[in-house]
């Protein structure tokens, strides 16, 4: 069971900073454009490859990647997304979903 997702930083120049959960860097890029896409529908993938300045590994919360269960099936918890939701991961999947925290328990 393994959790196969990373945490990278998008640097877009006029737009700052965003965190995006992907397996690799193409993928954190392409997470980034779609992202674009809702706040500007007009930006061409051609565009926002110019504007992109940058796409580093950043620090992942504590105890990311740690199995735990959700609704009682395996999963990895990600990050608490506030109020009670929690981030989680299905193992070797690469979509993160949220999940309210009474529906997640520490694997044994």
């Amino acid at each position: 069971m393994t959790c196969i997702l990373k945490r990278y930083v998008v640097g877009v120049t006029g737009y700052g900073d965003a965190h995006f959960y992907a397996k690799n860097k193409n993928q954190a890029r392409m997470r980034a454009f779609h992202a674009m896409q809702s706040a500007n529908d007009a930006i061409t993938f051609k565009r926002f490859l110019k504007i992109v300045s940058y796409i580093h590994d950043a620090k992942t919360p504590e105890g990311f990647g740690r199995n735990i269960l959700v609704s009682g099936k395996p999963a990895h918890w990600i990050e608490h997304a506030g109020g009670n939701s929690v981030l989680f991961a299905w193992p070797n999947d690469d979509k993160v979903f949220t999940s309210h925290e009474l529906d997640i328990e520490d694997a044994q």
